[in-house]
């Protein structure tokens, strides 16, 4: 699709275009963490369970005693709804959560978009070699991806993360350190490969059989120049159709193993390791919880907006 179709596709939609404004805006939210800390003057890696923050004009402990008759126990501050240090309150190690929901916009944000380019990748590939070649290649492919489609989506990927996250991996020359963020990339984009090599590999069939496919082959045309000429141009409209469905799966399961622990690892922020961490302080301090839950909430809705009218508009176009 070009810039001019592209733009004349979301002033026809305003759905479509009310989802990219939202997805951009949480986008420049999440690059713009690193200024948020510094402007406010907050570590949000670091715990702070002896520090104290300035509220009304006073010094005030940020672990508080808690609410309770005997007040056993410290909460964290709660929020002060106001520009500065602690303006959502702060966790139960004291860090201000503000910043690490920024900061968790990028580990989320990254970790989903290149799992659902790496996915789309593969599942490309998949669905090409599946769909043009037919025969043998046909028959494997289709029954791999048949059993990586039998196994439940998250029980496969946490089976996976309890294997390879937290340990160091080496591929030959290749060292992966516990914290990085390749292994849940390559765990998520696995898991969702059969969802979208399946309806690739249809549209390559269908492909295949076309009169300027057969017309090609007559003239002498080699299969790689086949593809590559010929199909792939023609598969990017159903790739660019899953592309915003794939990365919202890509973004819940990053949420899901994050809040598993089997994800981003500590000290490092994500949408999903941020629940987990408001999980004790839900009663007490339920924005800890809700505000990763409510951004998760918008960018998948977003994501699913962008998908479906591009979904409409290509059928309307006679595409599908």
């Amino acid at each position: 699709m070009s810039f001019f179709a592209a733009g004349s596709f979301l002033r026809r939609r305003a759905g479509a275009l009310a989802a990219l404004c939202m997805l951009l805006l949480l986008v420049l939210c999440a690059l713009a963490a690193p200024l948020y800390a510094r402007a406010v003057g907050v570590d949000p890696m670091e715990s702070s369970l002896a520090g104290t923050v300035l509220r009304d004009g006073m010094r005030v402990d940020i672990m508080q005693p808690n609410e309770n008759p005997l007040h056993l126990g410290l909460s964290p501050i709660g929020p002060s709804w106001r520009w500065g240090p602690y303006m959502l309150g702060a966790d139960s190690q004291g860090r201000d959560i503000a910043a690490r929901l920024l900061y968790g916009a990028r580990s989320s944000l990254l970790i989903a978009f290149s799992a659902a380019c790496l996915c789309l990748v593969m599942a490309t590939s998949c669905g090409l070699l599946a769909g043009y070649c037919g025969g043998w290649a046909d028959i494997l492919i289709s029954r791999a991806l048949d059993i990586l489609w039998a196994v439940p989506v998250y029980l496969f990927a946490i089976s996976l993360s309890v294997v390879t996250v937290g340990h160091d991996l080496s591929f030959g020359p290749f060292h992966v350190q516990p914290d990085s963020l390749v292994l849940p990339i390559a765990i998520i984009a696995l898991i969702y490969v059969p969802y979208a090599a399946r309806p690739i590999r249809a549209r390559t069939k269908s492909l295949s059989n076309a009169g300027f496919v057969l017309a090609a082959r007559g003239l002498g045309a080699s299969s790689l120049r086949i593809v590559l000429r010929e199909i792939l141009p023609l598969l990017a409209e159903t790739v660019l159709v899953l592309s915003p469905l794939i990365m919202a799966l890509c973004l819940l399961a990053e949420s899901a193993l994050s809040f598993l622990s089997l994800g981003v690892q500590a000290p490092a922020a994500s949408w999903g390791s941020l629940i987990h961490d408001g999980e004790g302080l839900i009663y007490s301090r339920p924005v800890v919880a809700i505000a990763p839950g409510v951004a998760i909430i918008l960018t998948v809705l977003s994501l699913n907006a962008l998908g479906d009218a591009a979904q409409a508009e290509l059928r309307a176009r006679g595409g599908r």
